[in-house]
């Protein structure tokens, strides 16, 4: 029995691979993505070691036993992400979009990359490794530049959110600004001035704003490891793979990669039955229970108490369905929910086991990529209310699939709330929807765990699959990209052509005689010219030089006066065949 089973075992011994992993620390909310890739990954018998660039210090980490070891860096400021994250303040608060995107993530990003390339001692662990491939969440450039570095020869960028710019490019997707707006601002009203600004954002970023940065990062490399090391753009570019959390029936569509895969949903907990306490809660509502969270990024003190006020106002309209809100401190606003019957307050709510519960109808969101995955998964419609980051991206695809809809944060009053709820919770379209989407994601043919495993020991005992997936507009400037040298030629000869038009016509045109005094209009120019010519301009100077306003006024006046009649004299002359000189000055 044994020896059967170490004939079973050694086959999967023999295949294990090691595999690095570089999380980027920036949201709670990323965390279980990764600790499930990793677990995932032991569970195949793979080795794993981390490297944790900590840069949220907000974000509590713990991963999964069996990790064999780990590298933690941060930046020496322990508290320098809350200090410099802007999109953590004043979170309701509408703000104009900015022409560039990410300036202030990409400053913190390289201020913590800086600190860390030149340090000898990540790069020695990563050596020492020999791993056969390296996961990256691949926010910024570094992950993949020091693994390049440390002689990883595969690398897959695993980011927990949808695409965001920086794949998009490297990965060469076309990408119209008329129809895809950015992760961070999707929404456009379809207006002709909405259209061009998004084109103008697209285009500033795209050459502009990230050759800017990719240059510093360049800087940096080449001082670093040498002029010879390879550019950003190109180890961004030569990537392996990319691994999305995301899925296709849930995003919006859009040309894409042979090498980018869509794994959003892995590892995703089976619902379990609810505790007494739940269950009670669930029983006492006449038609249904709306969930109400928004998220682990967001406590109840960060919604300002007007939306508080306005969102009790609004739920106490639907008095047969019970709201079950997730609140941080319950003694908070308590005169706010006296009398109160239809809304209920907890700390916490199994989220996973709720929205699995029939009880369910609906649920009010912030939209992040975690919740969205879930709902759409269970068939829960959504009212979201979207915050900051890619949550206004996945509010706008659940609102395209029709399985919600939105209530942007600046809008949070008792009307809006109202007509949200209204539609959600009596047209049966969303819920009808929300379990179509359901299905599909559930009977979908490459299931996401599956989908991750594979391509990742496919990747590693493949290495240079770059080679053959990497689309060939990713390699080119945008002046060959977009056909540059042919629109040159063309444009050219057409130019060429249409001069020789213009001088043609003018030819025609001007050469032809006058009847009357059997000149050419270039003749007549000529004459006038002459005549123009006889301006005594030393003389204006010496009688109008200094003057100003009023009496430099009546200075050019009086020498107009002077000149008319020599200058009718000339012209008069100029109109008659021309047999002798036009006179000099001296003969006027």
């Amino acid at each position: 029995m044994k020896k059967a089973l170490l004939f079973l075992i050694l086959p999967i011994l023999g295949n294990c691979l090691n595999i690095l992993f570089y999380v980027s620390v920036i949201a709670q909310s990323h965390i279980p993505f990764h600790n499930t890739a990793i677990k995932i990954l032991l569970d195949r018998g793979h080795t794993v070691d981390l490297v944790v660039a900590h840069l949220n210090e907000m974000v509590k980490v713990h991963f999964p036993a069996g990790v064999r070891q780990n590298y933690t860096f941060g930046y020496e400021d322990p508290n320098f992400w809350s200090k410099n994250a802007l999109h953590l303040f004043n979170i309701f608060e509408k703000k104009p979009i900015p022409i560039a995107e990410f300036l202030a993530f990409d400053d913190l990003t390289y201020q913590l990359c800086e600190n860390v390339v030149r340090n000898p001692n990540l790069l020695e662990y990563i050596k020492k490794g020999k791993y056969d491939i390296g996961l990256s969440s691949d926010y910024d450039p570094c992950a993949n530049t020091i693994m390049h570095a440390g002689g990883v020869p595969v690398k897959a960028s695993m980011i927990p959110t949808p695409m965001f710019q920086p794949q998009i490019y490297s990965a060469g997707l076309p990408t119209l600004a008329s129809l895809y707006g950015t992760v961070l601002y999707p929404k456009s009203d379809e207006s002709f001035f909405s259209r061009l600004f998004h084109l103008v954002r697209h285009t500033y970023n795209i050459y502009f704003v990230t050759p800017k940065l990719m240059n510093r990062y360049n800087s940096l490399l080449s001082k670093t490891f040498g002029p010879t090391f390879p550019t950003v753009e190109e180890i961004e570019r030569n990537v392996d793979l990319v691994l999305v959390n995301s899925n296709e029936i849930i995003e919006k569509p859009r040309p894409i990669s042979h090498k980018i895969k869509y794994i959003g949903g892995m590892g995703k907990k089976k619902a379990q039955p609810l505790s007494k306490e739940f269950n009670g809660i669930l029983d006492s509502a006449p038609k249904g229970v709306v969930l109400f969270s928004f998220g682990t990024q967001v406590p109840t003190k960060k919604v300002p108490i007007e939306v508080r006020r306005n969102c009790v106002a609004a739920f106490k309209k639907f008095p047969e369905f019970l709201f079950l809100w997730k609140y941080d401190n319950l003694t908070d606003d308590a005169e706010m929910f006296e009398n109160v019957q239809n809304i209920h307050r907890v700390e916490w709510l199994p989220q996973t086991d709720l929205l699995g519960d029939h009880r369910v109808k609906a649920f009010i969101s912030h939209m992040g990529l975690n919740s969205y995955l879930e709902l759409a998964a269970a068939g829960v419609p959504v009212l979201s209310i979207p915050l900051f980051i890619d949550q206004h991206h996945n509010a706008l695809n659940a609102a395209a699939r029709e399985i919600g809809v939105t209530v942007e944060k600046d809008e949070v009053t008792v009307e809006n709330m109202v007509d949200a709820l209204q539609k959600l919770l009596f047209d049966p379209k969303y819920e009808r929807n929300a379990k179509m989407i359901s299905k599909m994601m559930l009977e979908k043919p490459e299931q996401s765990e599956k989908l991750f495993v594979d391509w990742v020991e496919y990747a590693a005992r493949n290495p240079g699959l770059h080679k053959i997936l990497n689309l060939p507009g990713a390699e080119l400037t945008p002046f060959w990209y977009y056909s540059g040298k042919r629109i040159t030629v063309k444009l050219g000869e057409k130019m060429k052509f249409c001069f020789l038009c213009i001088l043609m016509t003018i030819s025609a045109t001007f050469g032809q005689e006058d009847e009357q005094s059997g000149m050419t209009a270039f003749e007549s120019i000529r004459r006038l010219k002459e005549c123009i010519d006889l301006i005594d301009k030393p003389e204006f100077k010496k009688m109008c030089e200094g003057k100003l306003g009023k009496e430099k006024d009546e200075c050019v006046e009086k020498f107009t006066k002077k000149m008319m009649p020599k200058l009718n004299a000339c012209i008069e002359r100029s109109r008659r065949p021309r047999t002798i000189p036009l006179p000099h000055t001296e003969e006027l």
